[in-house]
């Protein structure tokens, strides 16, 4: 949002999704693929031939041989100079063709304009990943001072108003296990990280039908967001606007919280 990994094997993903169980048959090659695309990931950096060696403990010439073809396939690029490999921008091709895929998000668009017009906020649709939150569309207002998350952000599911719109209707075992992988870490000095007081407000949220993030997760930057619902009643995805907190005064959270709930419901009802 504007406003070195060691050992000897690569380390499971970091995402805070629930890993599956390994299937009974792996192709080798293509498995060691996405654990490098994994790993480069986790590392968030350009990594040469040996770093990579050394973090997965495989041999060099293997290595080597599968960063040559995804490097010719454009999911890895080589800096000449540095020899250093990073995940390349066909990657994000792919996830942009994924999210257009989505059929919530192509539905969703028309309530992101709406709630822009109406609150002169950023809007943005997120859905839950495991236990974490995955913005997946958004919209902006034409303001000089506006929050702007980037698409494809992830962030725990226990934080900001988007999480706890969705954890608020979670069954009660899935939010015990989303709260004990990922805590509730003190991301600012108004962060809830108090399980009780974290409980107390998703009774809140219940009762109010939308979720309040006042700088809870980023000092300047507050949220009101409502959930969406399959047909069967399960909290798939949130619609929320964001903003700066100096602009987002009590009277506006309330009316832009119960403006989400409103178009959350409509958005609820396209899905039937």
């Amino acid at each position: 949002m504007q406003t070195g990994n060691g050992g000897n094997t690569v380390p499971e993903p970091e995402t805070g999704d629930a890993v599956p169980a390994k299937p009974a048959y792996l192709v080798p090659a293509v498995d060691r693929a996405f654990r490098i695309l994994q790993l480069l990931k986790q590392q968030g950096r350009e990594m040469t031939l040996m770093e990579i060696a050394k973090a997965t403990g495989w041999h060099k010439s293997s290595i080597h041989k599968l960063l040559v073809t995804m490097n010719h396939h454009g999911i890895l690029e080589r800096d000449p100079l540095t020899k250093k490999y990073c995940i390349g921008i066909t990657m994000a091709e792919y996830g942009r063709i994924a999210l257009n895929n989505l059929d919530i998000r192509v539905t969703a668009k028309p309530f992101l304009k709406e709630l822009v017009d109406y609150s002169s906020e950023t809007a943005v649709l997120a859905i839950l990943k495991g236990t974490k939150m995955i913005m997946i569309d958004k919209r902006e207002p034409f303001l000089n001072i506006r929050v702007s998350p980037f698409i494809g952000m992830r962030f725990p599911a226990t934080a900001t108003s988007n999480g706890k719109a969705l954890l608020a209707w979670l069954p009660e075992d899935k939010v015990r296990m989303i709260l004990q992988i990922e805590g509730l870490p003190r991301s600012t000095s108004k962060s809830i990280v108090d399980a009780e007081d974290y409980s107390a407000d998703l009774a809140d949220t219940r009762r109010r039908g939308y979720a309040v993030d006042r700088e809870e997760f980023y000092e300047g930057v507050s949220a009101v967001a409502a959930p969406v619902f399959t047909p069967g009643g399960k909290a798939i995805a949130t619609l929320s606007i964001v903003g700066p907190e100096f602009r987002m005064t009590d009277e506006k959270i309330r009316d832009f919280g119960n403006k989400c709930v409103e178009l959350a419901a409509k958005l609820s009802d396209r899905l039937r």
